[in-house]
């Protein structure tokens, strides 16, 4: 008979397995670019992609937006919820934050000042925010572009440091919906909002904890014609209700019995569901409301003329 421990050993790996995809082969896509034109695009979004730290763990995915040491990221990855009162969660941002790039040099980051005091709320409901590190070397950012470009069907990647990989990844997929709804994303999940209405992209592509923050980048006619539309910002399923129960059940075990049968019906059902649909859908937000708070950002510095320069877009 196996032993309880690795009883609940063995579930838990299967789950991991069926639940967590590695690093997609974009080669496995076909598309209208050419060989040359893929290496150097990914060579270039790679360079601008960063793993955001926090607290010095992994924490998610962010992209360099001005060579002068800007840094874009999805709010949730560097937020921090502290309890307040009535029942109440106070959200705010975390105080340790690192920005690790593709080379290996790992620098401090702080909130930028737009995204903080009257900026901060602006952060929480679009899900994004601004770090700035403080470099001498000269960083590669990338073009935002404008929501009102994506159309179902259209040729993207992503890029990010997926949790399981100390490695960036860079994924080839598609956009299969796009739409406008008033809602807020926070923390995996698209939350109602009457006043907050945002562009949410559908993608069908393979995204994984750690890519939260990451550029959803429009392929353009050439590489220097790429454009980052969204951020990396949620992933969602069908079978939510049915992981968790799972989680909670080899949690809570203790002993061989009615936990083990749960557990052992749902990873049967979670099987059967793998052959006939994707597990997760992967999902981004409009990049437009960052790129707005970029553009006040050259508006209010007096130095905004030399600022022209180091924003691609400006």
């Amino acid at each position: 008979m196996i032993a309880p421990s690795t009883f609940v050993s063995l579930i838990t790996m299967m789950l991991f397995m069926l639940i967590i995809p590695g690093c997609p082969d974009t080669r496995s896509v076909k598309h209208t670019s050419t060989p040359v034109q893929d290496d150097e695009r990914i060579a270039q979004i790679r360079k601008s992609t960063v793993r955001i730290l926090v607290d010095g763990k992994p924490k998610g995915t962010g992209f360099v937006i001005a060579e002068h040491g800007l840094i874009a990221t999805a709010f949730h990855v560097v937020a921090r919820t502290l309890p307040s009162q009535h029942m109440q969660a106070q959200i705010t941002y975390a105080t340790s934050i690192e920005v690790l790039f593709d080379d290996g040099e790992r620098l401090p980051a702080i909130i930028h000042m737009s995204c903080i005091g009257k900026g901060l709320h602006g952060s929480i409901i679009r899900d994004y925010c601004i770090l700035h590190v403080t470099t001498s070397k000269k960083l590669l950012p990338l073009r935002l572009g404008s929501f009102s470009d994506v159309y179902e069907g259209a040729p993207v990647y992503l890029s990010g440091y997926p949790l399981v990989s100390d490695r960036p990844c860079t994924a080839f997929g598609v956009v299969s919906a796009v739409w406008k709804e008033p809602v807020v994303s926070y923390h995996n999940q698209l939350i109602p909002e009457k006043k907050n209405n945002t562009g949410v992209a559908l993608l069908d592509i393979a995204m994984n904890r750690g890519h939260s923050g990451g550029p959803i980048v429009l392929i353009g006619k050439t590489p220097a014609e790429d454009r980052v539309i969204g951020i990396a910002s949620f992933i969602s399923t069908p079978l939510d209700q049915e992981l968790k129960t799972l989680v909670a059940a080899i949690r809570s075990y203790t002993e061989e019995g009615q936990s083990v049968v749960c557990s052992l019906e749902l990873l049967q059902i979670l099987w059967k569901e793998r052959g006939g649909h994707s597990l997760f859908i992967s999902g981004c937000i409009s990049v437009d409301h960052l790129k707005n708070r970029v553009l006040n950002i050259s508006r209010e510095r007096p130095e905004s003329a030399p600022l022209k320069k180091l924003i691609p877009f400006l």
